[in-house]
């Protein structure tokens, strides 16, 4: 027999264990500084893009912990209980801690906030409310027989549809008292609604807008004064997403026009309902309507979302146009329908939609309409749809949502998100020649789904979350202040009203000065706000994609 090692001398196979052990973590610790390196990397390549730059965390780190997973289990060195019962012992406590909450995502597709699952969703929370409230509406009859009713008329002071009755979020004259801190806003309602990202078109005593009720493709007339329901019509559809891409639901805003209301779906659905009692006039799908050789147009990621657009019998809509697998090629990527038939008018274009609105102007004395689309901004004959011109600007995600703002007969300014940012155009034409030409760019200065608004030389709006205001004739920022997400504002003379993401609303004067808040208030707490804010004869209505509510905002009687 051999003789004991003496006590002060250690084993040489505890010395190879530790060793290899050694070794084999510094594998751990490599997978941690490519992680560490790769969005160090990421952040910044997209410093000027803070939703890329918020998304690059969801791939680097994915990746890092599926790396490191399989590092541990295979090849840490540890003894198999401890690798695996480890695996066993963080399973079972995520499986516990999505098992109590539930994820809730915001406006740059990142992870907000965790919310308890017994906190009911806001889905179940409005088909509670609408199975239980003591008063429903009868939806609304399709058919040719169907009582009539007085039809609705436009009156001063009314909202018509997206952004107001010049689709410029501006109102001059507003009914809006600023003293919040001794008269704050007054609710009036407030109630559940159904799924959308939708705003209101007022006219009279009614509020428009559109919802997702389980799967039923919406659009509803509420009472502005009592909130009550005064009819729903019902399409079977529903637009499917998944919540950290905003989730189910319509997303555009109704158009009123002489009597008749025009809403578009998420699914392409093209509605004109009688506004008094939402009865049927005429429907189509502006996707199938647009395809050719039994191929609908595709489409698009987030589903349909501009806001039709009424011009003299004109219904103007952006199904899009673009190839796709098997050379079938779109060319209808603007449609006009009449607006009494539904027939198409005219169809013109082949730039692939995005999720903006049209819009009316008069530019080099030719009235024409600009249509935002996935690659740019184009200007379109009013009467024929015919092209007239186009500038390219286009980000990573395809996305231009905003509408342009005409800044005189010959200029107008065009913004988007992802770290691209905004220009301003000269738009000419020589003899049948247009040209749009770059004044200036600016990457400090991106609208990503939040119009902006233009007031005494200076553009008011939230650059990628912050607000931001902008020398219209220089294109440099004068000031950048406070972190609103991607919420929406208004402005009501020379006051911004501010709705942020998380639902706060605040008053700013619209001064080129970095101003002072006025006043704020805390109104919406039941999610993410990206809905535009309407106010009308002092009554300010607000909703998001759980809840809708409206406050009195109306000066006092003998204000001047």
């Amino acid at each position: 027999m051999s003789s004991p090692l003496p006590p002060d001398v250690p084993h040489q196979t505890n010395l190879a264990s530790t060793g290899s052990l050694n070794g084999r973590w510094r594998w751990g610790a490599a997978i941690l500084t490519v992680a560490l390196v790769a969005q160090a990397v990421l952040l910044t390549y997209w410093w000027g893009d803070p939703t890329h730059s918020k998304m690059s965390v969801l791939f680097v780190w994915p990746a890092a912990l599926f790396a490191l997973t399989i590092w541990w289990a295979f090849f840490s060195g540890w003894s198999r209980g401890v690798r695996f019962g480890t695996l066993t012992a963080i399973a079972a406590l995520t499986v516990a801690f999505f098992s109590l909450y539930r994820l809730e995502w915001d406006g740059a597709m990142v992870p907000r906030r965790f919310v308890l699952r017994s906190k009911p969703s806001g889905e179940e929370i409005a088909r509670q409310y609408l199975k239980d409230r003591p008063s429903k509406s009868v939806p609304a009859p399709d058919a040719a027989n169907a009582p009539e009713q007085a039809p609705l008329v436009l009156t001063p002071g009314d909202w018509p549809g997206y952004r107001g009755p010049n689709r410029d979020g501006v109102i001059t004259g507003g009914d809006l008292r600023l003293n919040w801190n001794v008269q704050p806003p007054r609710e009036v309602w407030r109630h559940p609604v159904g799924r959308a990202w939708s705003s209101f078109a007022v006219i009279g005593n009614h509020a428009f807008t559109q919802e997702q009720r389980d799967d039923k493709e919406c659009v509803v007339a509420y009472h502005v004064e009592t909130g009550n329901e005064l009819w729903v019509h019902e399409d079977t559809t529903i637009l499917s997403i998944v919540d950290a891409n905003g989730g189910p639901g319509p997303h555009a805003t109704p158009q009123f026009d002489s009597g008749l209301l025009y809403s578009l779906g998420g699914t392409g659905i093209l509605n004109c309902l009688d506004a008094a009692s939402g009865k049927r006039i005429w429907t189509v799908n502006i996707l199938a309507d647009a395809g050719k050789e039994n191929s609908p147009v595709p489409n698009i990621e987030w589903g349909m979302s501009c806001s039709p657009l009424v011009v003299d019998d004109l219904v103007i809509v952006i199904p899009g146009g673009s190839d796709v697998s098997g050379g079938v090629g779109f060319d209808r990527g603007v449609a006009a329908y009449h607006k009494i038939s539904g027939q198409l008018v005219w169809s013109a274009g082949k730039h692939k939609s995005s999720y903006g609105s049209p819009r009316l102007a008069e530019l080099a004395g030719v009235r024409q309409l600009m249509i935002p689309n996935a690659v740019g901004l184009s200007g379109h004959d009013s009467d024929t749809g015919r092209e007239l011109w186009f500038f390219p600007l286009e980000n990573g995600s395809h996305v231009n949502s905003t509408m342009p703002w005409v800044i005189d007969e010959q200029s107008l300014i065009f913004g988007t998100g992802y770290g691209v940012g905004s220009v301003r155009l000269q738009i000419s034409q020589t003899g049948d020649k247009w040209s749009a030409e770059q004044m200036w760019k600016t990457n400090r200065f991106r609208p990503k789904f939040n119009e902006f608004v233009v007031h005494e030389g200076h553009a008011y709006g939230l650059d990628d979350g912050t607000l931001a205001c902008l020398d219209i004739e220089t294109g440099k920022i004068k000031w950048r202040q406070g972190r609103y997400g991607y919420g929406q504002l208004l402005l009501v003379d020379s006051t911004l009203l501010i709705i942020t993401e998380d639902g706060e609303l605040l008053l700013l004067p619209a001064e080129p000065v970095k101003p002072e808040v006025i006043a704020s208030m805390k109104v919406l707490d039941s999610g993410f706000c990206w809905n535009h804010p309407v106010l009308v004869r002092g009554k300010l209505l607000l909703r998001n994609a759980v809840e809708a509510v409206c406050f009195d905002v109306s000066k006092p009687q003998n204000d001047e």
